[in-house]
Protein backbone atom coordinates (compact mmCIF):
# COMPACT_ATOMS: atom_id res chain seq x y z
CA UNK A 1 0.00 0.00 0.00
CA UNK A 2 1.18 3.83 -0.93
CA UNK A 3 0.35 5.18 2.62
CA UNK A 4 1.89 2.24 4.44
CA UNK A 5 4.53 4.02 6.79
CA UNK A 6 3.31 7.49 5.95
CA UNK A 7 3.10 9.92 8.56
CA UNK A 8 -0.61 11.56 8.22
CA UNK A 9 -1.85 14.27 10.25
CA UNK A 10 -5.48 14.52 9.64
CA UNK A 11 -7.19 17.80 10.70
CA UNK A 12 -10.57 17.82 11.42
CA UNK A 13 -12.67 21.70 11.04
CA UNK A 14 -15.89 22.59 11.87
CA UNK A 15 -18.12 20.88 9.76
CA UNK A 16 -21.71 18.52 10.51
CA UNK A 17 -19.83 15.87 8.75
CA UNK A 18 -17.19 15.74 11.76
CA UNK A 19 -18.75 12.11 12.36
CA UNK A 20 -17.18 10.35 8.91
CA UNK A 21 -13.79 11.47 10.39
CA UNK A 22 -13.75 8.57 12.37
CA UNK A 23 -14.33 6.07 9.66
CA UNK A 24 -11.86 7.80 7.50
CA UNK A 25 -9.23 7.60 10.54
CA UNK A 26 -9.94 3.66 10.86
CA UNK A 27 -9.21 3.49 7.10
CA UNK A 28 -5.92 5.65 6.99
CA UNK A 29 -4.62 2.71 9.96
CA UNK A 30 -5.91 -0.03 7.97
CA UNK A 31 -3.69 1.41 5.08
CA UNK A 32 -0.75 1.33 7.72
CA UNK A 33 -0.48 5.27 8.26
CA UNK A 34 0.75 6.26 11.08
CA UNK A 35 -2.08 9.41 12.07
CA UNK A 36 -1.80 12.12 14.43
CA UNK A 37 -5.06 14.39 15.04
CA UNK A 38 -6.06 18.12 15.10
CA UNK A 39 -9.56 18.59 16.11
CA UNK A 40 -10.73 22.32 15.71
CA UNK A 41 -12.55 24.20 18.70
CA UNK A 42 -15.60 24.38 16.15
CA UNK A 43 -15.07 20.70 15.14
CA UNK A 44 -15.24 19.71 18.75
CA UNK A 45 -18.62 21.16 19.11
CA UNK A 46 -19.53 18.44 16.81
CA UNK A 47 -17.17 15.65 17.44
CA UNK A 48 -15.57 14.63 20.49
CA UNK A 49 -11.72 14.42 20.44
CA UNK A 50 -12.38 11.34 23.33
CA UNK A 51 -13.45 9.13 20.49
CA UNK A 52 -9.90 9.35 18.78
CA UNK A 53 -7.94 9.15 22.07
CA UNK A 54 -10.58 5.65 23.07
CA UNK A 55 -7.98 4.19 20.18
CA UNK A 56 -5.05 5.08 21.66
CA UNK A 57 -4.35 8.44 19.91
CA UNK A 58 -2.88 11.73 21.01
CA UNK A 59 -5.40 14.05 19.96
CA UNK A 60 -4.57 18.15 19.63
CA UNK A 61 -6.94 20.99 19.93
CA UNK A 62 -6.90 24.81 20.00
CA UNK A 63 -5.52 24.38 23.85
CA UNK A 64 -2.53 23.26 22.22
CA UNK A 65 -1.19 26.71 21.90
CA UNK A 66 -0.11 26.38 25.18
CA UNK A 67 2.60 24.58 23.84
CA UNK A 68 3.92 27.42 21.68
CA UNK A 69 5.79 25.14 18.99
CA UNK A 70 3.26 22.44 18.45
CA UNK A 71 3.00 23.33 15.11
CA UNK A 72 6.25 23.41 14.09
CA UNK A 73 6.83 19.61 15.18
CA UNK A 74 3.69 18.85 13.59
CA UNK A 75 4.30 20.20 10.67
CA UNK A 76 7.74 18.76 10.93
CA UNK A 77 6.44 15.29 11.66
CA UNK A 78 3.61 14.95 9.18
CA UNK A 79 4.47 13.63 5.69
CA UNK A 80 0.99 14.78 4.57
CA UNK A 81 -1.54 17.30 5.89
CA UNK A 82 -5.57 15.86 5.29
CA UNK A 83 -7.79 18.60 6.06
CA UNK A 84 -10.98 16.39 6.39
CA UNK A 85 -13.84 17.72 6.52
CA UNK A 86 -12.41 21.16 5.41
CA UNK A 87 -14.92 24.01 6.51
CA UNK A 88 -15.69 26.64 3.88
CA UNK A 89 -13.60 29.52 6.58
CA UNK A 90 -10.87 27.06 6.65
CA UNK A 91 -10.51 27.06 3.16
CA UNK A 92 -11.16 30.55 3.08
CA UNK A 93 -8.42 31.20 5.68
CA UNK A 94 -5.91 29.15 4.49
CA UNK A 95 -5.99 30.82 1.30
CA UNK A 96 -5.61 34.58 2.76
CA UNK A 97 -2.42 33.38 4.88
CA UNK A 98 -4.38 33.59 7.39
CA UNK A 99 -3.02 31.41 11.15
CA UNK A 100 -5.28 31.76 13.77
CA UNK A 101 -5.78 28.33 14.85
CA UNK A 102 -3.53 25.62 15.35
CA UNK A 103 -4.42 23.47 11.97
CA UNK A 104 -4.00 27.06 10.09
CA UNK A 105 -0.40 27.25 12.08
CA UNK A 106 0.39 23.78 11.09
CA UNK A 107 -0.74 24.47 7.44
CA UNK A 108 1.57 27.73 7.29
CA UNK A 109 4.53 26.13 9.00
CA UNK A 110 4.31 23.36 5.85
CA UNK A 111 4.96 24.39 2.88
CA UNK A 112 6.98 22.07 1.08
CA UNK A 113 4.59 19.32 2.72
CA UNK A 114 1.65 18.50 0.27
CA UNK A 115 -1.81 19.28 1.47
CA UNK A 116 -5.18 17.45 0.82
CA UNK A 117 -8.42 19.51 1.12
CA UNK A 118 -11.55 17.37 1.43
CA UNK A 119 -14.63 20.44 1.28
CA UNK A 120 -17.80 19.28 3.03
CA UNK A 121 -20.12 22.14 2.69
CA UNK A 122 -23.72 23.30 1.76
CA UNK A 123 -24.26 23.31 -2.06
CA UNK A 124 -24.92 26.67 -2.28
CA UNK A 125 -21.43 27.43 -0.12
CA UNK A 126 -19.38 25.33 -2.59
CA UNK A 127 -20.41 26.89 -5.58
CA UNK A 128 -19.39 29.74 -3.84
CA UNK A 129 -17.19 31.85 -5.93
CA UNK A 130 -14.98 33.16 -3.62
CA UNK A 131 -14.30 30.17 -2.50
CA UNK A 132 -13.74 28.41 -6.24
CA UNK A 133 -11.42 31.23 -6.83
CA UNK A 134 -9.57 30.19 -3.77
CA UNK A 135 -9.50 26.76 -3.95
CA UNK A 136 -7.76 27.08 -7.71
CA UNK A 137 -5.34 29.60 -5.59
CA UNK A 138 -4.40 26.78 -3.05
CA UNK A 139 -3.81 24.48 -5.36
CA UNK A 140 -0.49 26.78 -6.60
CA UNK A 141 0.95 25.92 -3.47
CA UNK A 142 0.72 22.10 -3.01
CA UNK A 143 -2.32 21.66 -1.86
CA UNK A 144 -4.86 19.10 -3.61
CA UNK A 145 -8.70 18.66 -3.55
CA UNK A 146 -10.52 15.47 -3.11
CA UNK A 147 -13.57 16.66 -4.73
CA UNK A 148 -16.79 16.19 -2.55
CA UNK A 149 -19.93 14.22 -3.78
CA UNK A 150 -23.05 15.20 -5.01
CA UNK A 151 -26.01 14.11 -2.86
CA UNK A 152 -28.80 15.38 -0.22
CA UNK A 153 -27.08 17.48 2.29
CA UNK A 154 -27.87 17.22 6.34
CA UNK A 155 -29.82 20.73 5.91
CA UNK A 156 -32.44 18.90 3.26
CA UNK A 157 -30.92 20.73 -0.17
CA UNK A 158 -29.21 18.38 -3.13
CA UNK A 159 -26.23 19.15 -4.66
CA UNK A 160 -22.56 19.22 -4.56
CA UNK A 161 -20.79 19.70 -1.62
CA UNK A 162 -21.40 15.92 0.07
CA UNK A 163 -17.84 14.76 2.39
CA UNK A 164 -16.96 11.79 -0.09
CA UNK A 165 -16.28 8.23 0.68
CA UNK A 166 -13.24 7.35 2.50
CA UNK A 167 -12.42 5.12 -0.84
CA UNK A 168 -12.13 8.51 -2.79
CA UNK A 169 -10.17 10.08 -0.15
CA UNK A 170 -7.79 7.51 0.29
CA UNK A 171 -7.10 7.33 -3.38
CA UNK A 172 -6.16 10.94 -3.72
CA UNK A 173 -4.02 10.60 -1.10
CA UNK A 174 -2.33 7.41 -2.56
CA UNK A 175 -1.96 9.52 -6.24
CA UNK A 176 0.00 12.33 -4.03
CA UNK A 177 2.55 10.23 -3.32
CA UNK A 178 2.94 8.67 -6.79
CA UNK A 179 4.93 10.06 -9.10
CA UNK A 180 3.30 11.30 -12.05
CA UNK A 181 4.73 9.12 -14.99
CA UNK A 182 2.30 8.90 -17.23
CA UNK A 183 1.39 12.73 -17.13
CA UNK A 184 0.16 13.72 -20.53
CA UNK A 185 -0.25 10.51 -21.69
CA UNK A 186 -4.01 8.76 -22.89
CA UNK A 187 -4.34 5.34 -21.55
CA UNK A 188 -7.35 3.60 -23.19
CA UNK A 189 -8.68 0.11 -20.60
CA UNK A 190 -11.17 -2.80 -21.30
CA UNK A 191 -12.72 -4.23 -18.50
CA UNK A 192 -15.39 -6.99 -17.93
CA UNK A 193 -16.24 -9.59 -20.03
CA UNK A 194 -19.06 -9.21 -23.27
CA UNK A 195 -22.31 -11.08 -23.38
CA UNK A 196 -23.51 -12.65 -27.08
CA UNK A 197 -27.02 -12.83 -26.52
CA UNK A 198 -28.98 -16.15 -27.78
CA UNK A 199 -32.20 -14.06 -26.55
CA UNK A 200 -32.94 -11.34 -24.86
CA UNK A 201 -32.18 -13.03 -21.37
CA UNK A 202 -29.85 -15.76 -22.31
CA UNK A 203 -26.00 -15.21 -23.43
CA UNK A 204 -22.72 -16.73 -23.85
CA UNK A 205 -20.30 -15.08 -21.76
CA UNK A 206 -17.35 -15.78 -18.95
CA UNK A 207 -16.51 -15.57 -15.87
CA UNK A 208 -14.51 -12.46 -15.60
CA UNK A 209 -15.01 -9.86 -13.12
CA UNK A 210 -13.62 -6.48 -14.37
CA UNK A 211 -11.26 -5.95 -11.21
CA UNK A 212 -7.82 -6.67 -13.24
CA UNK A 213 -9.17 -3.66 -15.32
CA UNK A 214 -10.48 -1.35 -13.16
CA UNK A 215 -7.18 -1.64 -11.16
CA UNK A 216 -5.14 -0.87 -13.66
CA UNK A 217 -7.63 1.85 -14.64
CA UNK A 218 -7.53 3.50 -11.52
CA UNK A 219 -3.31 2.89 -11.40
CA UNK A 220 -3.04 4.93 -14.29
CA UNK A 221 -5.05 7.78 -13.08
CA UNK A 222 -3.02 7.87 -10.06
CA UNK A 223 0.43 7.96 -12.18
CA UNK A 224 -1.32 10.87 -13.74
CA UNK A 225 -2.45 9.38 -17.07
CA UNK A 226 -5.75 11.42 -19.14
CA UNK A 227 -7.47 7.20 -18.96
CA UNK A 228 -10.37 5.85 -20.89
CA UNK A 229 -12.33 2.69 -19.35
CA UNK A 230 -14.17 0.18 -21.51
CA UNK A 231 -16.77 -1.11 -19.21
CA UNK A 232 -17.83 -4.40 -20.34
CA UNK A 233 -21.16 -4.84 -18.13
CA UNK A 234 -19.90 -4.48 -15.07
CA UNK A 235 -23.57 -3.49 -14.22
CA UNK A 236 -22.78 -2.54 -10.42
CA UNK A 237 -18.91 -1.45 -10.01
CA UNK A 238 -17.10 -4.29 -8.52
CA UNK A 239 -14.45 -2.24 -7.20
CA UNK A 240 -13.57 2.03 -6.76
CA UNK A 241 -13.74 3.24 -10.22
CA UNK A 242 -12.28 6.48 -9.88
CA UNK A 243 -14.67 9.69 -11.15
CA UNK A 244 -11.82 11.24 -12.99
CA UNK A 245 -11.74 8.91 -15.89
CA UNK A 246 -14.21 8.90 -18.38
CA UNK A 247 -16.19 5.47 -18.90
CA UNK A 248 -17.65 4.37 -21.91
CA UNK A 249 -20.17 1.23 -21.32
CA UNK A 250 -20.30 -1.83 -24.39
CA UNK A 251 -21.97 -4.79 -23.88
CA UNK A 252 -21.14 -6.97 -26.69
CA UNK A 253 -18.69 -8.36 -28.91
CA UNK A 254 -20.18 -5.95 -31.77
CA UNK A 255 -20.31 -3.22 -29.62
CA UNK A 256 -16.96 -3.08 -28.88
CA UNK A 257 -15.78 -3.65 -32.39
CA UNK A 258 -17.58 -0.83 -33.17
CA UNK A 259 -15.83 1.42 -30.15
CA UNK A 260 -12.13 0.06 -29.88
CA UNK A 261 -11.09 1.45 -33.28
CA UNK A 262 -12.04 5.03 -32.75
CA UNK A 263 -10.83 5.16 -29.05
CA UNK A 264 -7.47 3.30 -29.94
CA UNK A 265 -6.36 5.68 -32.49
CA UNK A 266 -6.30 8.74 -30.01
CA UNK A 267 -4.83 6.68 -27.21
CA UNK A 268 -0.94 6.48 -26.71
CA UNK A 269 -1.68 2.84 -24.63
CA UNK A 270 -4.08 -0.08 -24.79
CA UNK A 271 -4.36 -1.94 -21.94
CA UNK A 272 -6.66 -4.76 -23.00
CA UNK A 273 -7.91 -6.40 -20.21
CA UNK A 274 -11.27 -7.08 -20.90
CA UNK A 275 -12.74 -10.95 -21.82
CA UNK A 276 -13.70 -10.54 -25.16
CA UNK A 277 -16.03 -13.92 -26.43
CA UNK A 278 -14.34 -15.78 -29.26
CA UNK A 279 -17.77 -17.17 -30.99
CA UNK A 280 -20.80 -15.55 -31.34
CA UNK A 281 -24.61 -17.21 -31.74
CA UNK A 282 -25.62 -16.95 -35.99
CA UNK A 283 -28.57 -16.60 -35.53
CA UNK A 284 -30.57 -14.39 -32.49
CA UNK A 285 -34.13 -14.25 -31.63
CA UNK A 286 -35.71 -11.32 -30.83
CA UNK A 287 -38.14 -13.00 -28.42
CA UNK A 288 -37.36 -14.99 -25.27
CA UNK A 289 -37.43 -18.53 -26.28
CA UNK A 290 -39.59 -20.66 -24.50
CA UNK A 291 -38.46 -23.25 -22.45
CA UNK A 292 -40.48 -25.97 -24.33
CA UNK A 293 -38.52 -24.88 -27.30
CA UNK A 294 -35.27 -25.13 -25.47
CA UNK A 295 -34.61 -28.50 -26.75
CA UNK A 296 -32.56 -27.21 -30.13
CA UNK A 297 -29.00 -26.86 -31.71
CA UNK A 298 -26.92 -23.80 -31.51
CA UNK A 299 -24.72 -22.60 -34.03
CA UNK A 300 -21.87 -20.37 -33.21
CA UNK A 301 -19.10 -18.08 -35.76
CA UNK A 302 -16.20 -17.31 -34.32
CA UNK A 303 -15.11 -13.56 -34.18
CA UNK A 304 -12.62 -11.55 -35.36
CA UNK A 305 -9.17 -11.13 -33.32
CA UNK A 306 -9.60 -7.48 -32.42
CA UNK A 307 -6.34 -6.92 -30.66
CA UNK A 308 -4.90 -8.22 -34.29
CA UNK A 309 -6.87 -6.00 -35.69
CA UNK A 310 -5.54 -3.56 -34.13
CA UNK A 311 -2.09 -4.02 -35.35
CA UNK A 312 -3.11 -2.80 -38.46
CA UNK A 313 -3.69 0.42 -37.36
CA UNK A 314 -0.91 0.72 -34.78
CA UNK A 315 1.39 3.60 -34.75
CA UNK A 316 5.01 3.15 -34.02
CA UNK A 317 4.94 4.93 -31.08
CA UNK A 318 1.79 3.56 -29.31
CA UNK A 319 1.89 0.25 -26.48
CA UNK A 320 -0.30 -2.79 -26.96
CA UNK A 321 -0.45 -4.67 -23.77
CA UNK A 322 -2.66 -8.00 -24.06
CA UNK A 323 -3.87 -10.26 -21.43
CA UNK A 324 -4.54 -14.08 -21.97
CA UNK A 325 -6.18 -16.65 -19.87
CA UNK A 326 -4.06 -20.57 -20.53
CA UNK A 327 -5.23 -23.42 -18.64
CA UNK A 328 -1.91 -25.48 -20.05
CA UNK A 329 1.73 -24.55 -21.64
CA UNK A 330 1.29 -21.65 -20.31
CA UNK A 331 4.04 -19.54 -21.67
CA UNK A 332 4.37 -21.37 -24.90
CA UNK A 333 0.85 -20.18 -25.65
CA UNK A 334 1.58 -16.69 -24.44
CA UNK A 335 4.45 -16.02 -27.01
CA UNK A 336 2.48 -17.38 -29.54
CA UNK A 337 -0.23 -14.65 -28.90
CA UNK A 338 1.71 -11.93 -28.48
CA UNK A 339 3.58 -12.96 -32.07
CA UNK A 340 0.25 -13.52 -33.71
CA UNK A 341 -0.73 -10.01 -32.22
CA UNK A 342 1.70 -7.96 -32.77
CA UNK A 343 1.71 -7.32 -29.29
CA UNK A 344 4.13 -5.21 -27.09
CA UNK A 345 3.25 -7.07 -24.04
CA UNK A 346 1.22 -10.10 -22.71
CA UNK A 347 0.34 -11.28 -19.40
CA UNK A 348 -0.76 -14.47 -19.50
CA UNK A 349 -3.35 -15.42 -16.27
CA UNK A 350 -2.63 -19.43 -15.60
CA UNK A 351 -6.20 -19.67 -14.68
CA UNK A 352 -6.02 -23.33 -13.45
CA UNK A 353 -5.21 -21.18 -10.24
CA UNK A 354 -8.49 -20.09 -9.61
CA UNK A 355 -7.95 -16.34 -10.30
CA UNK A 356 -10.87 -15.10 -12.59
CA UNK A 357 -13.55 -13.26 -10.30
CA UNK A 358 -10.93 -12.80 -7.71
CA UNK A 359 -9.24 -10.32 -5.73
CA UNK A 360 -5.93 -11.64 -6.56
CA UNK A 361 -4.16 -12.43 -9.62
CA UNK A 362 -0.94 -14.46 -10.44
CA UNK A 363 1.00 -15.35 -14.18
CA UNK A 364 3.63 -14.22 -16.30
CA UNK A 365 4.34 -11.21 -18.43
CA UNK A 366 5.91 -11.38 -21.94
CA UNK A 367 7.77 -8.50 -23.80
CA UNK A 368 8.06 -8.34 -27.75
CA UNK A 369 12.03 -8.97 -26.83
CA UNK A 370 10.68 -12.35 -25.03
CA UNK A 371 11.56 -11.73 -21.54
CA UNK A 372 9.58 -13.20 -18.75
CA UNK A 373 8.73 -12.40 -15.78
CA UNK A 374 6.70 -14.41 -13.13
CA UNK A 375 4.48 -12.36 -10.82
CA UNK A 376 3.06 -14.44 -7.68
CA UNK A 377 -0.03 -14.66 -6.44
CA UNK A 378 -1.02 -10.95 -5.44
CA UNK A 379 -3.73 -8.30 -4.75
CA UNK A 380 -4.88 -7.06 -8.15
CA UNK A 381 -4.81 -3.33 -6.81
CA UNK A 382 -0.93 -4.48 -6.30
CA UNK A 383 -0.28 -6.17 -9.46
CA UNK A 384 -1.51 -3.24 -11.23
CA UNK A 385 1.43 -0.90 -10.49
CA UNK A 386 3.88 -3.60 -11.37
CA UNK A 387 2.32 -4.17 -14.41
CA UNK A 388 2.32 -0.29 -15.46
CA UNK A 389 6.03 0.17 -14.12
CA UNK A 390 7.13 -2.46 -16.89
CA UNK A 391 5.51 -0.47 -19.24
CA UNK A 392 6.83 3.06 -18.15
CA UNK A 393 10.66 1.50 -17.79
Amino acid sequence: MTLKGKNILLCITGSIACYKSVDLYRRLKEAGAGVKIIVSSSAGRFISPYIFESFGEEVFTDDAFKSPLAHVSLSKHADLILIAPASFNTINKLAAGIADTLITLVVSASQDKPKVLVPAMNPNMYANGILRDNLNKLKEYNFHLASPETGNMACGDFGEGRFPDAEGIIFELESVFKEKTLKGKRVLVTAGATREYLDPVRFLSNASSGKMGISLANEAVKLGADVFLIALNIDAPCQYINKNMRIIKCKSFTDLKDTLPGEFKQCDILLMAAAVSDYSFKEKSSNKIKKGDLNLNVELVQNEDLLKALSGIKKEEQRIFGFAAETDSVIENGRKKLMEKSLDYIFINDVSKNVIGEDENEGFLINKEGKIKRFGRQLKTELAGKLLAEIIK
